[in-house]
C-alpha cells in the first residue's frame, strides 16, 4: 500500500513539472492582436530580416494619358537616303558640265566673232550648252521629287535630317545609338504645348518606362482612329522593330501631389496594395494604399501615408509573411 501511494504522488510530481514546462512554451508564439495591421519583432527576428527603411518624401506627378504606337523600320529612310544622295551627286555632275559647256560656248563665241571658227561649230556648242543645261535641270527635278515625296510621308523634319550628308541626328539612327518611334494619340486628342518628352515601355509597365524625344508630328493620321500620330527618338535601349509601344504623356492638367513610395515598398495581397511603416523600435503598421499613381520614380501615394514616416523599403515582403503566420490559430489554443 505504501508502495502505490509513493508511485502515484511520483506521478503527480512529473505532470506537475511538465505542466510548467507548457506554460514556459507557449508565450514564444506572438499573442494574437485584435488590429490585424500592426506587427511586433523582436530585435533578432528584425535583423534577420534585413529590414530597411526610408522617409517619405513629397512629390508632384502630372497628369498622363496613355497613347499606343510601334518601332517604326528604317529601311525606306536609308533607301530615301541613298536615292537623294545618289541624285544629289548626278546633279552636282551635271552641274559641272554644264558650267564647263557654257565656259566654251563663251571662249567659241570669241572665236567665231574673229572668225577663228565656223558656224557650225560654234552650232555644236550651243546644243551641247543646252543639253548639259537640260541635264543639270533634270537632275535638279528629280532631287526635288524624292524631297517631296519624303515630306509627304515623314514629315519635314526627318526629310531634312536623311538628305543631308552627315547629319548629326541622322547618324544617330544609322549607327543604331537611336530608334524611330511613332506614336498614335487617341482620337481628339493632342500634344500639349512645351510637351517634348514622353515615356514609353514596350510591355506597358509605367515603372520601366525609358524617355523619348519629340520630332515632330507626322504627316498622316490613324484611318482607324483619326488620331494625330507623332514621330519620337528615343537612346535608353534597343527595341525590335515593329514592337509594340505604350506611351505615357503629360496632359494639359494641374500636377498631382501625393507621397513617393518606392517601388520596393509594395506589397500585395488579394488584389490590394500595402506598405508598412515602421512606427517604433521593432513595431510596424500595415497600411493599405487605394489611390496610387505610377511614376517614374516609384509610385505616387495620394492618401494613408504622411512625409517624413519610415517606410519599409526592403524586407516588406517578410513582415507581410510574418504578420499573416501570426494571425493563424494555435493548433493548442481551444
Amino acid at each position: 500500500m505504501r508502495t502505490l501511494f509513493a508511485l502515484l504522488t511520483c506521478l503527480s510530481i512529473i505532470n506537475l513539472a511538465l505542466a510548467d514546462d507548457d506554460d514556459d512554451v507557449k508565450p514564444s508564439k506572438p499573442a494574437s492582436n485584435s488590429d490585424t495591421s500592426k506587427l511586433q519583432l523582436a530585435s533578432p527576428t528584425e535583423k534577420l530580416a534585413g529590414i530597411k527603411t526610408q522617409a517619405l518624401q513629397a512629390a508632384q506627378q502630372q497628369a498622363e494619358f496613355t497613347a499606343f504606337g510601334k518601332v517604326v523600320n528604317l529601311e525606306p529612310l536609308l533607301q530615301l537616303r541613298q536615292q537623294y544622295l545618289a541624285a544629289n551627286a548626278q546633279q552636282q555632275s551635271a552641274k559641272a558640265r554644264y558650267t564647263e559647256a557654257q565656259l566654251n560656248l563663251t571662249r567659241t563665241q570669241n572665236l567665231h566673232s574673229q572668225d577663228i571658227v565656223s558656224s557650225r561649230r560654234l552650232q555644236e556648242q550651243q546644243a551641247q550648252s543646252l543639253a548639259d543645261r537640260a541635264n543639270l535641270d533634270a537632275s535638279a527635278y528629280q532631287q526635288q521629287t524624292l524631297l517631296e515625296n519624303s515630306k509627304l510621308e515623314w514629315g519635314n523634319t526627318l526629310s531634312a535630317w536623311f538628305t543631308t550628308s552627315n547629319h548629326p541626328q541622322a547618324e544617330q539612327f544609322l549607327k543604331h545609338s537611336a530608334q524611330l518611334i511613332q506614336i498614335t494619340l487617341p482620337a481628339n486628342s493632342e500634344l500639349g504645348q512645351g510637351v517634348s518628352q514622353i515615356f514609353i515601355d514596350a510591355h506597358g509597365q509605367r515603372q520601366n518606362a525609358i524617355p523619348a524625344t519629340l520630332i515632330s508630328a507626322s504627316p498622316h493620321i490613324d484611318p482607324l482612329t483619326q488620331g494625330q500620330r507623332y514621330f519620337f527618338k528615343t537612346q535608353a535601349k534597343s527595341l525590335p522593330y515593329g514592337s509594340h509601344i505604350t506611351a505615357w504623356i503629360a496632359g494639359n492638367g494641374k500636377p498631382t501631389n501625393g507621397v513617393l513610395i518606392p517601388a520596393s515598398a509594395i506589397v500585395r495581397q488579394t488584389g490590394q496594395s500595402f506598405v508598412f511603416i515602421k512606427t517604433a523600435d521593432g513595431q510596424f503598421n500595415r497600411r493599405p494604399l487605394p489611390q496610387l499613381l505610377n511614376t517614374p520614380k516609384g509610385y505616387l501615394a495620394l492618401d494613408n501615408v504622411q512625409v517624413g514616416e519610415e517606410v519599409v523599403i526592403s524586407g516588406a515582403q517578410t513582415l507581410l509573411s510574418e504578420q499573416l503566420k501570426s494571425q493563424i490559430p494555435d493548433e493548442d489554443d481551444d
